[in-house]
């Protein structure tokens, strides 16, 4: 989508060396140059070359024609660039992926990809973009180094039958599970949280110093002394216990009130912040899909 850099040059000319000392030892080298004439980069320098007038009224069919002619543009100047490095190669006959037979080859193998049932319709959570209107990778992303996301702590009160080996540990008074998220906004499209099983966990009776209200919550018996001074309480231990001993827990939705399970995570739920319970919404992280593909769960995204 430009003009070659330093970097293109390390690559074509390292590549090159080795394509012309193998022809030197007498093997048949045939390297044919291609070019990927499709993506999101090649779309947004055309766009960024237009008035805004123009972009207004430009229909996706327009913008593609539009990028085709970009693509092929780049193609011929990046052809000439690279025969000026003195890379050998059939430059006169690359392959495009624009180019209609190349296309056909595309749809040729997600053919036999279809027919082998390797291919599959689902619902995944992806990155979006609301000034390009589309879909990024995780490489396109940019965060701002000086942006400070608000965090929230929620206790979801535990409802129903508790199960029997937490029941005995604890005894069946009111219960609550704790958790920290630094995207409030996905509160609404909470459908579990999720533990550690073989993270060590605590109920303890927190007594709240602001309010002097009492409530025996769920939280991993590590971050006890830090949530204390985080959270303005002072905690009495009633037990601690496993992860994998709070499977079956279920608690209530605070803004839908439904039922909803506390499940088991994996390794990315840790003590080094927050409570050791991770609020878990699958249609908006990648962690939270894959856990909910696992347990059934809703992939909600009312936002």
């Amino acid at each position: 989508n430009g003009s070659l850099h330093m970097g293109h040059a390390l690559n074509k000319i390292l590549k090159d060396a080795i394509n012309k000392f193998k022809a030197m030892q007498g093997y048949k080298v045939k390297y044919i140059p291609g070019w990927d004439c499709h993506g999101l980069p090649i779309e947004l320098k055309v766009l960024q070359n237009m008035k805004a007038s123009e972009r207004e009224n430009l229909t996706p069919l327009e913008l593609r024609a539009k990028a085709a002619s970009f693509a092929r543009e780049t193609v011929g100047e990046q052809r000439q660039s690279f025969e000026r490095y003195g890379v050998w190669g059939e430059f006169d006959n690359p392959y495009l992926t624009l180019l209609p037979k190349y296309e056909a080859k595309q749809l040729g193998i997600f053919e036999e990809m279809v027919r082998g049932g390797h291919i599959y319709r689902g619902r995944k959570p992806v990155y979006w973009s609301p000034s390009t209107r589309t879909a990024l990778a995780e490489s396109e992303l940019e965060y701002p180094e000086d942006h400070v996301s608000k965090s929230i702590y929620v206790s979801f009160r535990c409802t129903g039958e508790i199960p029997a080996a937490l029941k005995d540990l604890v005894g069946g008074d009111a219960l609550e599970v704790a958790i920290w998220t630094t995207t409030p906004w996905t509160i609404p499209a909470n459908r579990a949280v999720a533990v550690n099983p073989v993270l060590e966990y605590a109920v303890v009776k927190a007594t709240f110093t602001d309010t002097g209200t009492t409530r025996r919550m769920v939280v991993a018996t590590d971050l006890v002394g830090a949530l204390e001074g985080l959270l303005g309480m002072t905690t009495e231990l009633v037990a601690t216990f496993k992860g994998g001993v709070l499977d079956g827990l279920r608690y209530e939705h605070p803004i839908t009130g439904v039922v909803t399970p506390v499940v088991m995570g994996g390794e990315y739920i840790t003590t080094e912040s927050g409570t050791g319970l991770v609020h878990t919404a699958p249609g908006h992280g990648a962690d939270d899909f894959v856990v909910g593909m696992k347990y059934g769960l809703e992939v909600a995204a009312p936002v």
